[in-house]
């Protein structure tokens, strides 16, 4: 790389990509390393950033990928939970109890998907009865697009950052 290059010496240089999740110990950052890193010195930097959520090594060329998905994805996140707080009030809900339940629920998923290492669409089956009100609230997601929209966010964020050059 040109930094290694203008050290005068050859520098391990790496490029990494935490989340904004890493601030409360919940992050993804993905690492790139050149060919010939040493492996100690990668499971080092590995070991210390993972006290802020999970290390994962990516080829570089996936780096774009990488950050369309978790990088921009907390905002993507943030707004599905404003939404579903909105839904709370709607309903009937104080909008401090709306917000608290929507986190509340969204984290306690994420909990119990990485433990049962269940697809997400299996955990969804199991919570929807037949004829029920969570078979009715999925039926509305998909009637609006809500996973292509999901993907398309994804793809779009992937594509800007590409043009923007990783």
């Amino acid at each position: 790389s040109r930094f290694a290059q203008g050290a005068g010496y050859s520098p391990l240089v790496l490029r990494l990509m935490p989340n904004t999740c890493v601030g409360v110990g919940q992050g993804v950052t993905a690492l790139c390393a050149p060919e010939g890193a040493g492996e100690e010195a990668l499971a080092q930097v590995e070991r210390i950033l993972s006290q802020s959520g999970l290390v994962t090594r990516i080829p570089e060329g996936q780096m774009d990928a990488f950050s369309a998905l978790a990088g921009c994805g907390p905002a993507f996140a943030c707004l599905f939970l404003e939404g579903l707080a909105d839904g709370g009030v709607l309903a009937g809900l104080p909008r401090a109890l709306a917000m608290e339940y929507a986190f509340r629920m969204v984290l306690g998923t994420c909990a119990m998907a990485l433990e049962r290492g269940k697809h997400p669409g299996v955990l969804k089956d199991e919570v929807c009865s037949p004829g029920g009100s969570t078979i009715a609230g999925v039926a509305a997601l998909e009637r609006a697009g809500f996973r292509a929209a999901a993907m398309d966010a994804v793809l779009a964020a992937w594509r800007r950052s590409g043009e923007l050059g990783g």
